[in-house]
């Protein structure tokens, strides 16, 4: 009986052992929370999303402790720790410094700038998108590559939708960042503040919604990337157009902090409006 009641015993303090949800808030320095803020261990595909006020919990079972917690959120310097630190930590309240990016003034000439059209625009073939019904589809992050070599800002984001049937809106979470390795690099972001889009079925005008940062101050001179991705509490469906079958075109996507896959063959109608310098 005692060598019974001692496996239970040892059953129970393995099992509480590994199982390790870990339960907290994400605030910015005022102790104010933040909500829609993304946390994730590097190079997984798991991860958590805060709610109006703030809180997360994230599943922390198995999973190897001398991998990295990240915590993103645009305006905000990249938090990241290992997790053998993170749970050596009994406060588990996140807080984020505010993000310092120095914008230098720029003098355009309009005789130099011209306005151009980067990135994919097609309203025909599907290609990719979000599923409210799959849970995993729901926090999948795509993004496209521009190549650029010559000074320009960022006017509009664009994206075609092709089919789309949703409740309320979509709020479109979008980010601009420079690369490393060939992929986007989330400590490389260009933006100091989110950039959001809430879209209605009724917004979608000829298959296309558009986003206006021309105030945003948003320039660069060199290659880039523009992701996308959806805040939580999504419900439906909606299908970006795309080109298929375009071998000269690259597809990025991760979901969570999981590592930046590329698909070649295609590319998902992400496309910007610049001004760029001739």
């Amino acid at each position: 009986m005692k060598k019974i009641e001692f496996t239970l015993l040892f059953l129970l303090l393995t099992v509480t052992f590994q199982a390790q949800k870990i339960s907290g808030k994400i605030l910015d320095q005022n102790n104010n929370p933040l909500s829609e803020a993304r946390i994730g261990i590097e190079n997984q595909e798991i991860g958590d999303i805060t709610d109006s006020n703030g809180n997360y919990t994230i599943d922390l079972t198995n999973i190897d402790k001398t991998k990295s917690i990240k915590v993103i959120v645009n305006e905000y310097e990249p938090f990241k720790v290992t997790i053998t630190n993170f749970l050596e930590s009994e406060n588990h309240t996140i807080k984020l410094k505010k993000k310092i990016i120095n914008l230098e003034p720029v003098v355009i000439n309009p005789k130099k700038y011209v306005v151009k059209n980067f990135g994919t625009s097609n309203s025909k073939k599907q290609y990719g998108g979000f599923d409210s019904s799959d849970s995993y589809d729901i926090f999948k992050e795509y993004a496209i590559k521009i190549k650029n070599k010559k000074n320009l800002k960022i006017k509009n984001i664009n994206i075609n939708i092709v089919d789309y049937k949703f409740e309320k809106n979509v709020i479109f979470i979008f980010d601009i960042q420079n690369g490393k390795n060939g992929f986007p690099d989330d400590t490389q972001s260009l933006v100091n503040e989110p950039l959001r889009l809430i879209v209605t079925e009724n917004d979608i005008k000829d298959k296309k919604v558009s986003l206006d940062i021309s105030d945003k101050n948003i320039w660069t001179d060199k290659d880039f990337f523009v992701l996308v991705r959806i805040a939580e509490g999504f419900k439906g469906k909606l299908s970006f157009g795309g080109n298929i079958f375009a071998f000269s075109k690259d597809t990025y996507y991760r979901s969570y902090f999981g590592e930046w896959k590329k698909y070649s063959g295609g590319e998902p109608s992400i496309n910007v409006d610049v001004m760029v310098e001739k």
